[in-house]
């Protein structure tokens, strides 16, 4: 069987990808090479890329766990192209200013990062968007 090494999928909010990343690093932490968050203005966008050993029945409890929580997505060819910047090096804050995407973690999944950030935009904003509950 051919497992994925990578995944993009896409969450409604921050609660979701919350519990994804706390998942991540629960089940997986020995698998993952790395994540990226992506925060867009309607929904949360997390890829997910596995080092090539993880066994086949993990990585199908993997793939289920994600499409119960999200959808697989296909993003715009600029956000594929800000991933493959993340993953060819090249540092969070110099993507966000060649793309204009709002990077909010990669590397080692962190849900403290995610949660600060929440935190800021609903400081910023005085109520709590949809996409950020």
């Amino acid at each position: 069987m051919k497992i994925n090494k990578e995944y993009i999928y896409s969450f409604p909010n921050a609660s979701f990808t919350l519990r994804v990343i706390q998942h991540l690093r629960n089940q997986y932490q020995p698998y993952l090479d790395s994540v990226a968050v992506i925060n867009l203005i309607d929904r949360w966008l997390v890829k997910i890329c596995l080092r090539n050993f993880i066994p086949a029945e993990l990585a199908e409890n993997l793939q289920a766990f994600l499409k119960e929580m999200g959808v697989c997505d296909q993003p715009s060819l600029k956000v594929i192209n800000a991933l493959a910047r993340l993953e060819a090096g090249e540092s969070p804050t110099s993507v966000m200013n060649r793309y204009q995407v709002v990077v909010v973690v990669h590397g080692q999944p962190e849900t403290e990062e995610i949660e600060i950030f929440r935190d800021q935009i609903v400081d910023r904003l005085g109520y709590c968007p949809q996409n950020m509950a």
